[in-house]
């Protein structure tokens, strides 16, 4: 199955490094997305009044119970759909572990685990999954691609959260950290959206300053520019040490705005002493 768009295969062909991860990123992608149970869409004034305090929609008690009866009810299905995807062989042997394991569980057990990565327990769920000996990347990516699935495209979408008035440094869908930025043309310039590595939604956030410290001193801001990849910068504030990969074209959204398309610029960041944040998904 050919789930590629002319975009990435053009993008894979002068990054071959990179397609075994595209091939299985998106296959899991194109098998897990059939199926799943979207989440009721509530309209703008309800997310407004949701989201007045901070608090993102996944966070509020309701909305999150019912996301994890979804994870819950879908997860086994998916995972034992996933047995027949070509992979490398060290996955094939953690989606098999992963498939018995799930099957084997109580809905509470399940309920307990889904629960510790919507609220964003990183420590308890690594503890957890560790506990069980089960392959902690690669439950992270499924259960996080399910609740992608599970979140209406509107919901997703940097225009509805530009109307909702959320302009915060985390997700106002689950409350994960940003690990990508976006410039995009807007009728007094270029406006900066931020994008979740999880849900995959898109808001509004400041044009000037880091993203994750707050700061706004451009002096001790700076940007990376890697050679022969001039769609992709790095914006590095030099308080905290952080940086983000921000998407500064428009146009190939379907290739530049995946955490794991540009996997080499975090490699690069490295070396230089820089660290990443807003990521769990990708070792």
């Amino acid at each position: 199955m050919n789930v590629m768009d002319n975009h990435m295969e053009k993008y894979l062909n002068a990054h071959p490094f990179l397609r075994e991860t595209a091939e299985l990123q998106l296959s899991l992608n194109a098998a897990i997305r059939p199926g799943i149970s979207p989440l009721e869409i509530p309209d703008t004034d309800e997310v407004k009044a949701l989201n007045k305090d901070g608090v993102p929609l996944l966070q509020h008690k309701a909305y999150q119970e019912k996301a994890i009866q979804i994870l819950v009810a879908q997860l086994p299905a998916v995972l034992e759909q996933l047995q027949s995807l070509e992979c490398p062989q060290p996955m094939q042997e953690a989606r098999r572990l992963l498939a018995e394991w799930t099957q084997k569980q109580t809905v509470d057990k399940l309920v307990a685990l889904c629960g510790l990565l919507l609220r964003q327990e990183d420590d308890k769920l690594s503890a957890f999954l560790q506990e069980e000996q089960l392959p902690e990347q690669l439950l992270r990516t499924v259960l996080w691609q399910l609740v992608e699935a599970m979140v209406p495209a509107p919901l997703k979408d940097y225009a509805f959260w530009q109307k909702a008035g959320w302009n915060k440094n985390f997700c106002p869908i689950c409350g994960r950290q940003p690990v990508m930025a976006h410039l995009r043309k807007e009728k007094e310039g270029r406006a900066r959206f931020l994008l979740c590595d999880g849900c995959h939604t898109e808001w509004p956030f400041a044009r000037v300053g880091c993203v994750y410290c707050g700061n706004t001193d451009l002096t001790k801001m700076h940007i990376l520019e890697p050679e022969e990849q001039t769609a992709m910068r790095m914006d590095v504030c030099d308080v905290c040490q952080s940086y983000i990969k921000t998407y500064n074209e428009e146009g190939a959204e379907s290739v530049y705005l995946h955490d794991w398309a540009t996997i080499h610029l975090d490699l690069l960041a490295e070396e230089k002493g820089l660290h990443k944040k807003g990521s769990s998904l990708l070792a």
